[in-house]
This record gives C-alpha cells, structure tokens and sequence, in this order.
C-alpha cells in the first residue's frame, strides 16, 4: 500500500505528486486533509522547499501522524538552491526520527524564474523514482537531465 502527501505553496509540488501518485496507482492528497496514514503504508511525501526553511506546515503534518519511526520517501521542488534545501530537509527529518529511504528533488517555477519547471522530463524522473523504490531497480538508471535530482538512500 501507498500514500503520497504534499504540501504545495505555488503548485509545483503537487505536480510531482500527481505523477508519483498516477505512477503507484493513487491519489495524491494535500497534507491539509490527512489526519492519519496507514500503519502499513509506504509514505511518499513531498513539499516545497522555500529560503532553505521547511515549511511550518510539513512541521506540523509529521507531529500529527506521527511519522517518527517510519521509512519514507520524500520528494521537492525548489526555485533555487536544490543540495542546500536538500541536506535542511533530511536533516529535519532525521531530528525527528524518520528514516528516509529515498529522495527526489526537481525545480520548481517560482515568480519569472524556472519558467516550465516541473518540466515533462522531471515527472517522469518522479515517476521513475516511485518505480525504483517498488520495484527494487535503481533509481538512477536512465539519469535525467541535470535540474533533477534522484537519489536513494542506503
């Protein structure tokens, strides 16, 4: 079983999670409307990454599901910096006890920068990353343009 969650300012995360969702066969949900997850749910979630901060609201989803002592897999978007948002996401994670098994990342548009980002390319690198953490394939194989990140952890 799936569940991916997001939290999206400006829409460019929900997109990803749209195309990770088609991919896993679900729908995927603003984390303003979940209150719980399945205990036996393979947790996709994604946000927004905004001045390399968290957002408050991501904050406030993972203390009320309590995901401390669960393997997720995380994905976001960014409009600038993608490694320094990408090490303050993980890190906020581990502070509270989850265990990341993989990562994605992508630009995301934001004011008249990155324009057409999430771009084809980057969904369907989303959708090769949902692939790889259900099927066991790795998630680099066929690596996508430079903008996108895959990574998954060990």
């Amino acid at each position: 079983m799936f569940e991916v969650v997001y939290y999206s300012m400006t829409g460019n995360t929900r997109k990803v999670a749209d195309a990770i969702g088609a991919e896993l066969g679900v729908t995927a949900r603003g984390i303003k409307s979940v209150d719980k997850l399945g205990t036996d749910a393979t947790v996709f979630l994604g946000t927004g990454c905004y001045t390399g901060v968290v957002p408050k609201e991501i904050g406030d989803f993972i203390e009320r599901t309590q995901l401390k002592g669960r393997k997720i897999a995380v994905f976001y978007t960014s409009g600038f910096g993608i490694a320094k948002e990408r090490e303050a996401f993980l890190k906020y994670l581990q502070n509270r006890g989850v265990e990341v098994i993989g990562t994605y990342n992508c630009f995301g548009k934001f004011a008249a920068v990155r324009m057409g980002h999430p771009n084809t390319a980057e969904l369907e690198a989303a959708r090769q990353f949902a692939r790889s953490l259900t099927t066991g394939s790795s998630s680099t194989a066929n690596k996508p343009k430079p903008a996108v990140t895959v990574k998954k952890a060990k």
